[in-house]
């Protein structure tokens, strides 16, 4: 990881059961049911970003998070949240 401080994703940012205002950052259209940290991490080494898994939880949803991932990207955090968004869809898919 480079010395530039990462940008973390949770996955709830992807999840479509979730609102706007609970924790969703995403456009429904860019959002899945259930999204997961695996998922993200295909997508990610597909992007070719550098990035690790933390267990840190999300503020919003502590109860039931399973982590998120700190991410080194030459884009920025909304790029990333827009590219990730449309990566789970086109992986989900081919699933």
């Amino acid at each position: 990881m480079s010395s530039k401080k990462p940008t973390v994703i949770y996955p709830e940012y992807f999840d479509l059961r979730l609102k706007r205002s609970g924790g969703r950052k995403v456009p429904a259209s860019e959002a899945v049911k259930s999204p997961n940290i695996d998922e993200l991490s295909i997508i990610l080494s597909k992007l070719g970003c550098d990035f690790s898994i933390s267990e840190s939880l999300y503020p919003s949803n502590w109860a039931s998070s399973e982590g998120c991932l700190k991410v080194n990207a030459q884009f920025s955090k909304t790029q990333l949240l827009h590219k990730l968004g449309a990566g789970l869809k086109e992986l989900r898919k081919t699933n």
